[in-house]
Order: structure tokens, then sequence, then C-alpha cells
């Protein structure tokens, strides 16, 4: 036996049935019917004795009268008794089958669909009266009732039942296997509904119009009358219990873990769809927010929220002016000196929920783990970098700084300004998920929205604050840096930024990476735009990495939940760089494999000004449009130069 422990055990020890084999069930065969039920119903009237000369059998959903049949053995076949009967069909086509072989054997054939509406013209009862009046026959003690019309059985037989008229000795109806044998499920009147009733249902129906039960097939219940029975069955059939006469063998159990996990044990397809059942789409929590609610809190945190900026006195407004200014001095000057070194930090204090951002990540998972590929991909553009969904393995963060390196394996799907007053390159519509084929769809919208429009605002303090604090340092940047402030007459902020959704999962890069041969998720890039804001979920699966900055990586440490006050991770751009001189350098960074089995997901806004903002970089007046023009023009060039040697 190999060692236990990396992975769940789940496997089934055998129960004991207390199903009886040697009642009827042992005389089980097939001629035309499906799983034995020739045999037994031969049995039956072997035992039950003739009250006349002619025997009676009614069969609702009789299709073509060959094709899994029930009844074709009583009326074709070779039989000690004369028999007679109703068949009734709704198929336009089967029925003509049907006519054609019962017809030349005087049988009755009905075109009809039966219904099991309360009161309806169409009821069972109703139809055998009609028949009855076109010169039939038709006795109102029945030898055999068959009812099999996928759908409204429970309702035709109870109104029969209850109206009175008609009552058979032996009913065979169908029941629903998938349900357990302590579930009473009767389903609602309707004649388009089709879900059938539980056994159970059917046996408490049963009893109330003295009758009981005899034995089952995988999908078909005997029932016989109580007098009957104990005149004649009962040495045949001692028990008749629902579980001396059925074992659940369609059955589909739904348990829970601890951690809010669902997971499935019996049958696991749609039976009549022959669709798998995905246990991922079964899932009411996202995989990166499973935990135990009252587990001990016995694990120390290790992120180090001292190392995190608050930047609230640039978003709190109630605060003596003088407090807030010099508040907002000692905040900025904190962001850039941690900016410096390598373009990184972390803040806090935007004035995001911690629920709106828990939210967000519910939905990027929702959408990139959990829905269907059809989902993601009825939001595909032929401009993926810039608005909907992009699929693993098609686009390069690689050639951003000029190198060749493996598509990344990362779904991601953007998100723009929600309604731009211009148009442009930058300025896209927005690719939602549509509500038709999707359920989740309208609450990923509205999420999105919400946690979009904060993080522009979240945005445009961060920017605030560095700007700020770079001015402060270095008075001769406030020229080149005051189209970015949100105060600026120059721009109005954030109107080209996106909302990146970001969702890694175990891949074969994982293999190689637990083996030392690491290929990045993310090859290493530096970010164009002016920031990068990124919040991520616990998923433990992928790790974000920035450079040493002498040729080294290193492991960008994070909460293990989303606190409070939620924690972002602020990456220095390309753009912002520039402007500065280099003085604040963009972050170098990329996204490994882990160790960890987890998704992980997240949000990155990448902050952008409008096309047409001016600036001066390195001397040179452009617009913000000419400028990511020419720095993404300037990567394909040391591209092709590459090439060519």
């Amino acid at each position: 036996m190999t060692d236990l422990g990396n992975d769940p055990v789940i496997r089934r020890r055998p129960v004991r049935s207390l199903r009886c084999r040697n009642g009827l069930i042992r005389f089980a065969k097939d001629r035309t019917s499906q799983n034995g039920e020739d045999g037994i119903i031969e049995r039956l009237f072997e035992l039950l004795p003739s009250t006349s000369d002619t025997s009676w059998c009614v069969d609702v959903g009789a299709w073509d009268g060959v094709h899994l049949s029930n009844t074709h053995s009583l009326l074709v076949g070779t039989q000690k008794r004369i028999w007679k009967g109703v068949l009734i069909e709704a198929d336009v086509h089967k029925y003509e089958e049907l006519f054609a072989l019962h017809r030349p054997l005087g049988n009755v054939c009905v075109r009809e669909e039966v219904s099991g509406l309360e009161n309806s013209p169409r009821s069972l009862s109703n139809l055998l009266q009609s028949a009855s009046k076109n010169g039939i026959d038709i006795p109102r003690q029945l030898e055999f009732l068959c009812i099999d019309i996928d759908g409204s059985d429970y309702w035709v037989w109870h109104d029969l039942l209850k109206e009175g008229r008609y009552r058979a000795k032996v009913v065979c109806i169908e029941f629903n296997p998938t349900m357990p044998d302590d579930l009473v499920f009767i389903p609602c009147r309707s004649d388009k509904l089709r879900q059938g009733a539980s056994l159970s249902a059917l046996v408490e129906l049963a009893s109330r119009f003295d009758y009981v039960l005899v034995e089952t097939t995988l999908y078909n219940a005997f029932f016989v009358q109580t007098q009957l029975y104990n005149a004649y069955l009962k040495e045949e059939v001692p028990d008749t219990s629902i579980e001396a006469l059925h074992d659940l063998t369609m059955g589909t159990s739904l348990y829970q873990l601890y951690d809010g996990t669902l997971k499935l044990w019996g049958c696991k397809k749609l039976l009549w769809h022959r669709i798998p059942l995905d246990e991922k789409k079964l899932q009411m929590v996202a995989t990166g927010q499973r935990s135990f609610p009252f587990e001990p809190n016995v694990h120390t945190e290790t992120f180090d929220f001292s190392s995190v900026v608050d930047l609230a006195p640039f978003v709190v407004k109630e605060d003596i002016a003088d407090d807030r200014h010099q508040a907002r001095i000692r905040c900025a000057a904190l962001l850039i000196d941690q900016l410096k070194k390598d373009g990184f930090c972390y803040v806090r204090g935007l004035g995001l929920s911690q629920k709106i951002c828990e939210d967000a990540l519910v939905q990027t998972n929702a959408l990139l783990q959990e829905a269907s590929e059809d989902v993601r991909r009825s939001c595909l553009t032929k401009d993926r970098a810039r608005r909907g969904y992009s699929p693993m393995n098609i686009e390069n963060f690689a050639s951003l700084v000029g190198e060749n390196g493996p598509n990344d394996l990362v779904k991601k799907y953007r998100i723009g300004p929600l309604d731009p007053k211009h148009s442009g390159p930058l300025l896209q519509p927005n690719i939602w998920p549509p509500e038709d084929q999707w359920q989740n769809a309208a609450s990923f919208r509205q999420t999105m929205e919400t946690f979009y429009s904060e993080m522009c605002s979240a945005g445009a303090v961060v920017v605030d604050a560095i700007c700020e604090g770079l001015m402060s340092e270095v008075p001769g940047l406030k020229s080149a840096l005051n189209p970015l402030l949100s105060s600026s007459d120059e721009t109005e902020s954030n109107k080209t930024s996106i909302l990146t959704l970001l969702s890694y999962q175990v891949t074969s890069r994982h293999k190689k990476a637990r083996k030392k041969q690491m290929a990045p998720l993310v090859a290493a890039h530096t970010d164009v735009g002016v920031i990068t804001i990124l919040l991520f979920d616990s998923g433990d699966c992928a790790t974000l990495q920035r450079s040493d900055g002498s040729g080294g990586w290193v492991d960008v440490k994070l909460p293990k939940s989303i606190p409070d006050d939620p924690v972002f991770v602020v990456n220095m751009a390309d753009c912002l760089s520039d402007l500065t001189g280099g003085h604040v350098p963009s972050t170098l960074h990329r996204v490994v494999a882990s160790d960890g089995t987890q998704p992980r997901n997240c949000c990155a806004l990448f902050v952008g000004l409008e096309a047409d903002t001016k600036l001066q970089v390195d001397g040179e007046s452009m617009t913000y449009e000419e400028w990511r023009r020419d720095r993404i023009q300037k990567a394909q060039n040391v591209l092709q130069m590459k090439a060519k040697e």
C-alpha cells in the first residue's frame, strides 16, 4: 500500500444490502422489455387468477409497441390468456408504427398525450371512456396497467386512482432511479416539466389506494392490489418494504468538506443527457476562499505589515489642514524611500473595503477558473491586450523588454473605462460575458464595474502620493510630473486605465519547476503605463517575484487573507520612471510556479493617462499615446535585432 496523505482517499466500502433476491426478481427476463419486466409480468399472471375470458391491459407511453415494451409479450406473444390492449402514444411517427402493428390484432390505439393536469379532458380515465364509446368494451377492472411517459406518471396514476372508474390488478410504473429510497419526491403538476417521482412517493400513493409494492427493476415498480397480494402473492413476496425490493444503483450523493468543498459520489453524470457532472461548477465557495470558519488561530501571520505605507492621509479629508499636510509629507517620503530601491512597495488606506476586494477576487475565480471555456471565449476580441478574454499561452510579456521568452501561462480578462467620452486605440467598448450563456454574468459585471471605479480612484491616490513625494525630493521634476496629478487640468485621471483579471492554475511548468527546470508562468518584464496596483487572493500555485537588481529574484510576500484594510502591491511602470529620468526605476518582475495546488487569482490595475495628455520625456514633448507607441516599438526593434543575429 502506498503512503497516504498527499491526496484525499475516496473509495466505497461495501455495505450490507437488504435486497431480497428470491422473490419475483428471480424470474426476470426480457423479450422486448428493458430490465427483466417481461419475466416478472409473466410470473405475476401465473400466480394471479383470471376472472374473464379476455384480459385487458393499458399501455400509456407505448412508443412503437416493440422497443422496450412491457406489453408486447402479452399482446403479440403466445400466452395462455387472451389479451387485448389499449395502447396510447403521443409521438406522431411512433404512433404510425404502433397502429400498423396492433390495429390488425384488434387492439385499440390512441394517439394522444395523456395529461397529468387536474380535471384535464386528456386524463387517462377520460381517454379510456372515449375509447369505450367508440364501440370498444373496455372493462373497468383491468388486468395490467403500464405507465411510462417520462414525466407525469405519478399524477396520471393518482388521478386514475382518485377517479375510481378504472382499476388495474397489476400496475407497472416508472420512477426516477437516481432518487434515494428515503426521499419522497412528488413532482409538481405539469405536462411540460419532466422530472419523475421517487419510488417512495409512488409507494405512499399506492398504499392510500390499497396497492402494495411487490417488485422493482432499474426503472419500474410493480404494484398489486392489496387484496390480491394477501390471497396469492404473500408467500412469493413475504417482505414488501422498499429496502427488501430495491437497491439504489443510480444515485448521486453530494457531501460537504469542512472547508466548504462539495464532493460527488455515485452516478456522476446527467443520466438522460449523458453529460458529466462537473464538481468545479457545483462549488459555492471559490477555491481560494475555502477554509474552516472555526479553525483555531494557530497560524501566525508571516507578512510584515510594518512595511506597508498607509496612504489614508491622501484619502481622508476630515483632518485639520496642517496635520493632514504633515501626514501627507511623511507618507509620501516613506513611499519614495521604498520605490527608489526597486520600483516596488506595499500600500493600504486606499478607501476600498475588504468586501469589494474579496468579491472581485471571487468573481475573477468564477470567470477564469469555474466558468466554461465557451463562456470565456464569448469575450474574445481582436485586440485582447486591451479588452476581453485572453486564453492561456497566447500572450508573451517577455516581448515588453525585448526578450524571447515562453508564452504566458495565465488566463486574462481586461476591463477598461466604463463610459469613455472619446474613442481611440485605448478607449474601446468592454466585452462582458453574455447573461444567456452564464448565470453569473450580471453579478460579475456589477461587481467588476464597482471595483474598476474604486480601483481607478485608488490609482489616482497612489499617483498623487508618488508625485508629491518625488516633487518634494526633486523639485525639478514638478513640470514633468504635474500632468499626472489628479488635480491637473491637463488630464482626466485614469481614463485609459485597464483592470486585468489574472488567474493561474497548476500546469506542466509546475512539474518542471519542481525539478528546478523552471520556466516562469509569466516571463520577466516591466509594465507599460504609469503604475500597476495589484491585489492577490490566497491561492498558492503561483508566486510574484521582483528583481533584486543583481540577477536574483525575491518572492513578493503577501498577507494570508484580505485584511480589513486591504494591502496592495504597487509596481512602478515605465512611463512614470521615464518622466523622473530614472530617478525611480520601473519594477522588473515575473510570476513563477510554486509548490501549491490552489489556483491563484489577481486583479491588476494598469494605470494610464488620457491618450492626448502632453508629457515631457528627456526634454522631448509628446502625448501619452505617442510615448506608448515609442516604448513598444523600442522593444520590437530589440527583438528584430536579436532575430537577425
